[in-house]
């Protein structure tokens, strides 16, 4: 049985305690947040942590979930490798593009397993798209587009994702990083940035609201991307779409799929009950995720994504900022 502890008991630090009950081989044992506030209705037996240090001190903890703002990522992931952790970070890997350099070094030097946390990668959707794209039924693909324009409320956001300084950036880097790992691993190639134009028209803190970016596979594919915060209420508009020489594959995170063959019927298929809200989606990729964590853990093997991974999207937004003056 895998000890956990989870720092930063935040929305996505609550959302971690609560799958961990669906996911076997793991046990939490210890949390860390500086707001008792945040701890109401916290399962008896779990201990409190008044910081990081002592969660990495901690004898009967084998492994760490970040669950902190960005720029807190580099030291507590450093620290914890360094006493052995197993460390599970959400994403991005890190602040910027030379700590997440320095964690992957520190990651690869390291016998502990460390994994980046891209729910993305196991929403059912887009696992059994990729599955349908591998195939070969897809053919050829000839173009990738992307899109997600979730609108936004600039109150229901925690201050530090508006702040520069401790996010990085905004939807680039909040948004884009699912976006941009989703299309390399559905491809199954990497990515090359040629053009990118951020937006800042909301006025949301000093971080951009959108990001429309021109990219390319590594055989040339034509790839574009856009991701948005408009303020508002409404439903998020997701669609990664891939056109092939076969048909065209569509796939929307948090609903289903859709094959559309060059000739026959198209195929449509919905992966979550009817009545599960966008909560309980997201929350079949993070289960999936710690899953992937713990059974690296329980088999002495690495885990998917690893930080190297996650190391090539940051670098596409590295490349994404300084091409707009902001790095």
């Amino acid at each position: 049985m895998t000890g956990m502890g989870i720092i930063g008991m935040g929305y996505t630090g609550w959302q971690h305690l609560r799958v961990a009950d669906e996911v076997a081989g793991v046990e939490v044992r210890a949390v860390v947040e500086a707001r008792t506030d945040r701890l109401t209705g916290l399962p008896p037996g779990i201990a409190i942590h008044a910081n990081w240090q002592e969660a990495v001190a901690d004898p009967r903890l084998d492994a760490l979930s970040v669950c902190l703002p960005h720029h807190l990522h580099a030291e507590v992931v450093l620290a914890a490798l360094a006493a052995g952790k197993h460390v599970l970070v959400e994403k991005p890997l890190a602040l910027d593009l030379p700590q997440a350099e320095q964690m992957t070094a520190a990651a690869e030097a390291s016998s502990a397993v460390t994994m980046v946390e891209m729910t993305h990668r196991f929403y059912p959707p887009v696992v059994q798209a990729r599955a349908l794209a591998r195939s070969g039924r897809l053919g050829q693909v000839v173009a990738v587009a992307e899109r997600i324009v979730q609108p936004i409320r600039e109150e229901e956001l925690p201050a530090w994702m508006l702040d520069r300084v401790q996010a990085g950036g905004g939807v680039a880097t909040t948004n884009g990083v699912h976006m941009l790992d989703r299309i390399a691993w559905v491809c199954g190639q990497p990515l090359r940035l040629h053009h990118g134009i951020l937006g800042h028209t909301q006025r949301l803190g000093d971080v951009e609201d959108t990001a429309s970016l021109l990219l390319s596979l590594a055989d040339q594919t034509p790839v574009s991307l856009l991701a948005a915060w408009p303020r508002g209420d409404g439903a998020t508009d997701d669609e990664l779409t891939l056109y092939g020489t076969g048909g065209t594959l569509r796939i929307w995170a948090w609903r289903g799929w859709a094959f559309e063959p060059g000739a026959g019927p198209p195929e449509v298929h919905q992966c979550y009950p009817p009545e599960a809200d966008h909560a309980a989606r997201a929350r079949v990729g993070m289960a999936g995720a710690l899953t992937e964590f713990v059974s690296a853990i329980a088999e002495g093997r690495r885990a998917g994504p690893a930080f190297r991974e996650i190391l090539e999207v940051q670098r596409l937004l590295d490349r994404l900022y300084r091409s707009a003056g902001i790095v």
